[in-house]
């Protein structure tokens, strides 16, 4: 066996070991909602073949479902049979396999009204940078000088979105409370602690950003991803409490920073004029070429994870790292 493939197949192995416990938990949670192994395998190969196609297809031609065979180990009936489905079809398996795409959008308003209230100045205790997030008026206001809730929404959704509907799922999941005729804000936002589908949506979308980034940095292709912690056992309850804490007052800090600078970077990078779908190409008859952009004119997302957690220590043979 040559040195290539031996280094290889240690490799492989490794992945696998890190891979297990990425799915403990995974499948810790499946049995709770009732997910069996047959499901799960469906599933898996349902995104054995999307990655595939993804990483493989290019614009002239069409990855063979031989080599899509080859490369997953799904066989090629089961390969040809999802890749020939229907448009509706395919609709109906990516709704059963990864959920309503509905519960994604409402929960990523959600966020994204948070985001702005807890950001644009005129959300703000004051109107000032910085400050903390300003009572709103539940009703339309007249005062210019006093946001209502209606005025966040529309700055978010236009019109497509009814500011009551907004609120009163926001009461449900206790993001808000009401004072007099003032909506405040819970500033630990958005943590939902009811709503299976928001929890399931940060779920999913962070835990996805957290593994793209390691494993971006496993397969060493492009330049490193921050993705550090700090690790520490043999520590009392006491402890654990002092430091969890200190983790959440770090982390909210900086999360508030970050999104404060985010919302201004944005707007920065969207202006008006842009941001209403007007671009110089279309205003000047020419239709946008996506291959003639600069790196400095594509848009990208960004997510910023910070993630504690404790458990009793199994055993007791690393007491603490910086990784």
């Amino acid at each position: 066996m040559s040195q290539q493939n031996t280094d290889k197949q240690q490799a492989s192995s490794l992945v696998l070991a890190a891979i297990a416990k990425a799915l403990k938990p995974i499948v810790r949670l499946l049995l709770h909602y009732g997910i069996g192994y047959p499901q799960l395998i469906a599933l898996l190969k349902h995104l054995y073949v999307d990655v595939a196609e993804e990483e493989l297809n290019t614009p002239v031609k069409r990855i063979s479902d031989s080599r899509i065979t080859l490369l997953t180990g799904v066989h090629r009936k089961d390969v040809a049979r999802l890749r020939n489905v229907s448009l509706e079809e395919q609709g109906e398996l990516t709704k059963s396999f990864l959920g309503d795409a509905s519960s994604d959008s409402t929960a990523s308003l959600g966020a994204r009204l948070v985001a702005e209230w807890l950001a644009n100045p005129r959300f703000l205790e004051g109107g000032i940078d910085g400050n903390p997030p300003a009572p709103l008026a539940i009703r339309t206001t007249e005062n210019a000088d006093h946001p209502d809730f209606q005025e966040l929404v529309e700055k978010i959704c236009k019109k497509d979105m009814r500011a009551r509907s907004v609120l009163d799922e926001w009461l449900r999941l206790e993001i808000v409370s009401i004072t007099g005729e003032y909506l405040t804000l819970n500033t630990e936002a958005f943590a939902p602690t009811k709503g299976l589908d928001e929890k399931a949506y940060f779920f999913g979308r962070n835990i996805q950003d957290h593994l793209e980034a390691g494993a971006s940095n496993l397969r060493g292709t492009t330049a490193p991803f921050f993705d550090r912690s700090v690790f520490y056992d043999r520590l009392s309850l006491q402890s654990i409490d002092e430091l969890t804490a200190l983790s959440k007052k770090g982390a909210s800090a900086l999360l508030t920073q970050i999104n404060s600078r985010a919302h201004s970077l944005q707007e920065r990078d969207n202006p008006p004029a842009l941001a209403s779908g007007s671009s110089p190409e279309l205003a000047s008859g020419r239709a946008p070429d996506a291959s003639s952009k600069t790196k400095s004119q594509e848009q990208f997302r960004f997510n910023l994870g910070i993630f504690n957690y404790h458990t009793a220590s199994e055993q007791q043979a690393e007491t603490s790292s910086d990784d």
